[in-house]
Order: C-alpha cells, then structure tokens, then sequence
C-alpha cells in the first residue's frame, strides 16, 4: 500500500472514529500530495519528502508556540507531529548518525569547514533519513577538531 493510499485509509478510520485531530492532519497530508500533483501520481520518495518538509514545519511551530508561552495551540501542533512522525521512516541515533558523518567526510577528503558542504551532499547521498540538523552540528564539531 502506497502513503497516498495509507492516509486515504486513514481518513477514513478517523472519520469512523470521530478523531477529529487525526482526520483533519490527514487531511492536511492528502492535501500536500495533492497540491505537488493532482493526480496522486507521486512516488512514495516524492511524498516522504513532502511530509519531512511538512513535519518540520509543524516543529517550527510548535518551538513558536512554546516561545510564545500559547499551551493550547504547543499541544494541539504535538498531536499532529505525532501523526506525521507515524508516517516517516524511523529517525536515526546519534551513534548511527555519527557513523554516517565520518563516513561521509572520509568519502568526501574533506579536511576543513571550508568543505562542510561538500561533507553535507555526502551525507544526504549516503543516507537521507539522517536529520539534518543533527548531521550539521556533528560534521561541525568533527571538522573543527
């Protein structure tokens, strides 16, 4: 079953359910697929794509919310990062990330941070489920050393 037909079944059993927190995120998703094709046609990459851009959005938010001292709105936009994150490969470890990081400034000959996005590309080729942001501080902190 493709992620497009996932959240189609999924609407459907929020619906069923009455959870409306649920529907209306799945919603939300159905709606980021629909609006990159209107057909559907997108590949599962394509859509993972989407939801990674659209879950670190609601993180965004989310940081906002706390910032801004809005509990209402910080627990709602928690609610629906939980259901994307259900729909998004599982994140790596910090080990797991780390490996990756040297891995990629070994096949990249990068000696500096001057070459930090050369080592960044590398990574991504590597593994593309590796967070970025993580990737970043310890490709950082290797190359200062």
């Amino acid at each position: 079953m493709t992620l497009a037909e996932q959240i189609n079944h999924g609407i459907k059993e929020a619906i069923r359910s009455k959870d409306q927190l649920r529907l209306d995120t799945l919603r939300m998703l159905k709606s980021k697929i629909l609006a990159a094709d209107a057909r559907s046609n997108l590949s599962d990459a394509e859509v993972l794509k989407l939801f990674k851009t659209y879950f670190s959005n609601l993180q965004e938010a989310f940081d906002q919310a706390k910032a801004v001292n809005r509990p209402e709105i910080a627990e709602r936009l928690k609610g629906e990062i939980a259901i994307v994150q259900e729909f998004l490969p599982k994140a790596l470890s910090l080990e797991e990330t780390r490996k990756i990081v040297i891995q990629a400034i070994a096949e990249s000959g990068a000696k500096s941070k001057k070459e930090f996005g050369l080592v960044m590309k590398t990574i991504m080729k590597l593994n593309s489920a590796v967070d970025g942001k993580i990737a970043k501080d310890l490709a950082n902190q290797i190359l200062a050393d």
